[in-house]
């Protein structure tokens, strides 16, 4: 699934939760005017080089299905053995100048959240 109309958002803030059952990663981008959530549960697996602490513009971000059975994507072979055998996973990548991978076993996208700041005068 890609996710085109991201494209151009701010990475503003990734929050990981170890200590939740199952464990979670709240993923936020925020556009001029709105934002997103991007929710990971039943986390397996996650890396990131973030650049910039106060966000960077994202290039792109895609979320793929990892099969219980059979084949998994060329590009994803480095994660086999995150393989669970139980579920369906979902492979998170952010590009940009930051880089995130996710991999859990559910994938959800929040509501988007309006900016309400009045116009300056």
């Amino acid at each position: 699934m890609r996710l085109e109309h991201l494209r151009g958002h701010w990475l503003t803030s990734i929050v990981l939760r170890t200590d939740l059952e199952p464990s979670e990663a709240v993923v936020v981008l925020r556009s001029e005017s709105a934002g997103v959530t991007l929710r990971l549960a039943g986390i397996v697996h996650t890396r990131t080089d973030i650049g910039s602490p106060d966000g960077d513009f994202v290039d792109q971000v895609v979320v793929r299905e990892l099969p219980v059975d059979g084949p998994w994507p060329v590009e994803a072979h480095h994660l086999l053995h995150h393989h669970n055998n139980r579920s369906v996973l979902h492979w998170l990548t952010i590009t940009g100048p930051s880089e995130v991978e996710i991999v859990a076993e559910k994938f959800s996208v929040g509501q988007v959240v309006s900016d309400r700041r009045s116009p300056s005068t």
